[in-house]
C-alpha cells in the first residue's frame, strides 16, 4: 500500500511550507459521482495509486450507493508524497473530507487531537477484523481510530522469469547471495534492480526494508530517537553506516538514470522482465500486475546479513479508513465502513488490490505471489511486526533533510556513507535542538 509512508509534519505549524511545496505538484484526481436532489455526498480522500486499489474503492462505494440511493461519493486521489500535507492544509481551512486514509496512527495524532477522527471503539464491524491486525489502529488508551484494511510488507518483489533466465533457482537469503544474484542478472542482460527515484519517496523505501529490519533487531524505535535528539546518525546504534554501505553497493545494479525514471516506469521494468527486482512495499505487486497481469512475481525478505536466519519479512497493518468526527454524514460513513469490513469486500480487495486483507476467514491462495509469502515466511514464523517502527520522520523539515542527503548519496559517485552521515547530523542539529 504504498502504503507508501509519507513526508509528514509534526503539526499544523509547517502547513505554510507544505503549501509552497504542493504548489508545484499535480492536481489531485477526483472521481465525482452523479448526484440527485437530497443526496448525501460523502467526500473521501485517499492516496491509492495502484489500479487494483482504485477498483476496490470504486466498486465498494458504487455498491453502497446502489443499496443506499440517497448516498453518493466524491473520491479524490492525492499523490502520496503530498498526502498528509494536503490533509493538514484542509484541516486548517476547516475543509476536511468526510472520510480519509491514514498510514500510521502516530503520524495522525494532530488530526485526532483536533477532532477530525471519530472514535470507532465498540463498532460492531470491527469484529470482522483479525485481532492480530488491530494494534496499528489502537492508541495506548485502547481506543480505535481507523478501520484497518490490509497487511503491508517491506521487502523485495522479484520477477521469477527474469531470475530463471539468469540461472537463479531460489531467492537469496544472505547479502553475499543477493549481490551474486545482481551480478547474474546483469550478465544475463537484465537490470538487477528497478529504481524510480524521480518520485523521491521511493529513495527512502529503497532502504526501508534494511532500516526496519535493523531497528527491529536492535529493539528500538531509532527514527523516533533521532527525531527527538536522543540518538544521532553517527552513533551507529542500529548500524546505519552499514545500511548506507549496502545501499551504495547495490546502486551499481540499478537502471541507468534512476532520477529520470518514475515509480510507474520502474514497475513496468519489473512487469516486463527487463528488471529482476524492486525493493519496496508489497503494494508493488498490485502496481506491477496492473501493468502486466501475467507477471510471475515473488516476494522475499531483504537479506541484509550473512546469517540466513536474519532474512525475515516485515509485515504490519497500521492505519486505514478514518471517519471525520465533525462530518455531517457520520452515520452514512459508519455504514460505509461496515460494508468495507465485510468478507465480500475483503475478497474484492484481495482479488483487485493483490494484497492480504485483515478481514477474518479469507483464503491466502488468492494470488501465487502471496502463496509463496504465506508458505515461506508467515507459516514458518519468518516474519516480524513493524507496526511501531516508522520509516519516515514526522517533522517535514527533518524528512526533507533525510531525503536530500540520501539523494546526494545516490548522486555521489563514491557513495560515501561517512559524508552522508555527517551531512545528516549537521542538518538535523540545525533543525532540532540536540538532546541533552
Amino acid at each position: 500500500m504504498k502504503l507508501r509512508l509519507r513526508w509528514i509534519t509534526a503539526g499544523f505549524a509547517s502547513v505554510a511550507i507544505a503549501l509552497l511545496a504542493s504548489a508545484c505538484q499535480p492536481e489531485p484526481v477526483t472521481y465525482i459521482a452523479k448526484t440527485k436532489p437530497n443526496t448525501q455526498v460523502l467526500t473521501w480522500v485517499h492516496h491509492f495509486d495502484e489500479e487494483g486499489a482504485r477498483k476496490w474503492l470504486e466498486w465498494g462505494t458504487q455498491s453502497f450507493t446502489k443499496a443506499h440511493p440517497s448516498v453518493t461519493f466524491n473520491l479524490t486521489g492525492v499523490d502520496g508524497g503530498n498526502y498528509m500535507s494536503l490533509l493538514r492544509t484542509r484541516a486548517v481551512s476547516n475543509n476536511m473530507p468526510d472520510m480519509y486514509m491514514i498510514d500510521n496512527l502516530e503520524y495522525a495524532q494532530d488530526l485526532i487531537r483536533s477532532g477530525y477522527a471519530m472514535d470507532l471503539t465498540g463498532q460492531p464491524f470491527l469484529a470482522q477484523i483479525d485481532e492480530r491486525y488491530m494494534s496499528g489502529v489502537r492508541s495506548a488508551d485502547g481506543r480505535i481510530w481507523a478501520l484497518p484494511i490490509d497487511v503491508n510488507g517491506a521487502g523485495v518483489i522479484y520477477n521469477k522469469e527474469a531470475f530463471a533466465k539468469a540461472g537463479i533457482d531460489h531467492p537469496p537469503v544472505t547479502w553475499e547471495q543477493f549481490i551474486a544474484d545482481c551480478k547474474a542478472l546483469q550478465k544475463a542482460g537484465i537490470i538487477p534492480i528497478a529504481a524510480g527515484y524521480k518520485d523521491s519517496w521511493t529513495i527512502t523505501w529503497d532502504i526501508a526494508a534494511d532500516l526496519l529490519a535493523n531497528q527491529y533487531a536492535s529493539g528500538r524505535n531509532w527514527i523516533s530517537d533521532v527525531e527527538a535528539g536522543r540518538a544521532s546518525f553517527a552513533d551507529d546504534s542500529i548500524h546505519f553506516r552499514s545500511i548506507l554501505q549496502r545501499f551504495g553497493e547495490r546502486l551499481n545494479y540499478v537502471n541507468a538514470k534512476p532520477f529520470d525514471t518514475d515509480w510507474n516506469q520502474a514497475q513496468v521494468l519489473l512487469a516486463d522482465g527487463r528488471a529482476g527486482m524492486i525493493i519496496n512495499g508489497t503494494w508493488t505487486v498490485d502496481g506491477v500486475k496492473s501493468k502486466n497481469p501475467q507477471s510471475n512475481l515473488g516476494l522475499f525478505a531483504f537479506p541484509y546479513s550473512k546469517d540466513p536466519q536474519d532474512a525475515k519479512f516485515g509485515l504490519k497493518s497500521t492505519g486505514g479508513i478514518v471517519v471525520n468526527a465533525k462530518s455531517p454524514h457520520k452515520e452514512a460513513a459508519l455504514q460505509t465502513l461496515a460494508l468495507f469490513a465485510s468478507k465480500e469486500m475483503g475478497d474484492v480487495f484481495q482479488k483487485d488490490k493483490k494484497a492480504l486483507s485483515v478481514i477474518k476467514g479469507l483464503p491466502t491462495d488468492f494470488d501465487p505471489t502471496y502463496v509463496e509469502l504465506d508458505d515461506k515466511y508467515i507459516q514458518s514464523g519468518f516474519t516480524y511486526d513493524w507496526s511501531s517502527l516508522p520509516t519516515d520522520f514526522i517533522n517535514l523539515d527533518l524528512q526533507k533533510a533525510f531525503v536530500n542527503a540520501l539523494t546526494k548519496f545516490v548522486l555521489d559517485h563514491d557513495h560515501n556513507p561517512d559524508l552522508c552521515i555527517q551531512e545528516l547530523d549537521q542538518a538535523f542539529d540545525r533543525i532540532r535542538k540536540p538532546f541533552k
